[in-house]
């Protein structure tokens, strides 16, 4: 009875041992996966911090990675009850300060006509497309302007150097729109960087392992695809960017203003005068053949402006100036196909300026800043 006894406490001995290991194994397992979610979730962090100046503790600021300028925005915080009349700038680089004067001419026209309390926040870019327009203008989703200048244009004409199998109309057959498209959503929305970092881990290797998929970034278009072009796909992608910011801010109370999108090609272009700067450009910065074929880039070009222009006149309150038509045929204002020279600066801000006061029954967007 003694050794039967014995057996038996050795028995249920073991049978909780074996309980217990379970059950710390169990926990053990659970408390590693969890350390490793911890240390790939801080990894992460610092990635996008070290590499990109996402804020480390804000990861939910993904869009800084791409669209630094965001920070300025979001820091300064314009609204419609500061003391400031706060104008917001959208488009390429036309509009950028390191390839023209268009905001400092416009300041300054300002400020002679006594409103000196103007802020411009200058979100225009280099090689953006109304895409980045649109996203751009989303992410400021507590930033409240007076006047929403959008001039995109001839970045979009990039978009149709493609094959049809390949074109997207929200532009991810470039990886620059497949990466932004997909952590966009992110934005503003996530408190964890994991999630968002497995997605654009994924994208690059799906880039890396069918690069023939995709445009190529940051150079001309490929010889073989260029032929494509002459099909002006993007006005269809281009009017629902453009009208997606005509929405939002409806629904936001900040005015619009909408402009076609002016450019020049001497009758005489080639890409050798260009290149010896014989032409009668100013600077001569940047040849058409970037975006694709001169008769390509024009004809999508012109056929966004007529989607500019169909906007501006279905969606009521918002202004709008055909620059395209105003400056057409002046030489003396283009750097190239579409840059400004100072005089072109000047000449685009007059007619922008006039747009403002285009609509005499609505009250002055400026009287209330003098």
């Amino acid at each position: 009875m003694t050794e039967s006894f014995g057996s038996g406490a050795d028995v249920s001995r073991h049978r909780t041992i074996r309980r217990g290991g379970w059950r710390t194994t169990t926990t053990l397992f659970l408390l590693s996966a969890l350390l490793c979610v911890v240390c790939a979730e801080l990894a992460a962090r610092a990635f996008w911090y070290l590499r990109y100046g996402v804020p480390f503790l804000d990861p939910g600021r993904i869009l800084y990675a791409f669209y630094p300028e965001l920070q300025k925005v979001d820091t300064e915080r314009p609204a419609r009850d500061d003391e400031f009349y706060d104008i917001l700038f959208l488009g390429g680089s036309v509009l950028n300060p390191s390839w023209g004067q268009v905001a400092q001419s416009l300041r300054e026209e300002l400020a002679y006509k006594g409103h000196r309390n103007v802020r411009v926040f200058n979100l225009a870019m280099a090689s953006q497309t109304s895409r980045d327009s649109w996203l751009k203008y989303a992410a400021l989703d507590e930033a409240r302007f007076d006047l929403v200048v959008v001039y995109d244009g001839i970045n979009d004409t990039s978009a149709n150097n493609a094959p049809p199998e390949i074109f997207r109309e929200d532009y991810s057959h470039f990886v620059w729109y497949e990466i932004i498209n997909t952590l966009s959503s992110y934005h503003g929305q996530t408190s964890f960087a994991l999630s968002y970092t497995l997605h654009f881990l994924a994208i690059k290797i799906r880039h890396t392992l069918a690069k023939d998929r995709y445009v190529l970034p940051d150079s001309p278009p490929r010889k073989d695809w260029v032929h494509y072009g002459r099909d002006p796909r993007s006005a269809v992608s281009f009017k629902r960017n453009l009208g997606a910011i005509l929405d939002l801010a409806m629904r936001r109370g900040d005015r619009v203003l909408l402009m076609t999108f002016a450019t020049y090609l001497p009758k005489d272009y080639s890409l050798e005068g260009f290149e010896k700067k014989r032409l009668d450009y100013g600077l001569h910065i940047t040849p058409i053949e970037v975006w694709g074929a001169p008769d390509h880039v024009l004809k999508a070009v012109a056929v966004q402006n007529e989607v500019v222009r169909s906007l501006a006149a279905q969606h009521e309150g918002v202004l709008f100036v055909d620059q395209a038509t105003l400056m057409a045929g002046f030489p003396r204002y283009f750097n190239d196909v579409c840059h400004f020279t100072v005089a072109g600066s000047s000449k685009f801000v007059e007619y922008l300026l006039r747009g403002l006061a285009s609509k005499p029954r609505e009250p002055d967007p400026l009287a209330k800043r003098k």
